[in-house]
């Protein structure tokens, strides 16, 4: 029914979260020395906020969509560093990572 049905639409993000979270995921991974992240990484989130939206029969994509997608993006990042950096960017980014985080999942 979803993949039929069901087609979120983007409107009302914000954009500036996104940008803000490129530019500082580009600074950061630049001066620790760890992999570059280019702009298909931001692509990828707006496309796993849409599907985060479509799992639950949203027209819409909302705020907690896009925290979702980018905390998703972000762990999966991380763990593709080197050791070293990686301890590095997990707390630089700490705040989009702990940001509205369902501690309930484990119970899943």
């Amino acid at each position: 029914y979803a993949r039929n049905v069901v087609r979120p639409q983007l409107h009302g993000i914000d954009q500036d979260k996104l940008g803000r979270l490129y530019a500082e995921l580009r600074k950061e991974s630049m001066t620790s020395g760890g992999v570059p992240i280019a702009v298909r990484h931001i692509e990828s989130v707006m496309r796993m906020a849409e599907a985060h939206a479509r799992m639950h029969l949203r027209d819409q994509v909302r705020d907690d969509d896009m925290d979702t997608a980018i905390r998703v993006m972000l762990e999966s990042f991380i763990q593709a560093q080197k050791f070293s950096v990686r301890r590095s960017l997990a707390r630089s980014f700490r705040r989009y990572l702990t940001h509205n985080r369902d501690y309930n999942e484990l119970l899943l």
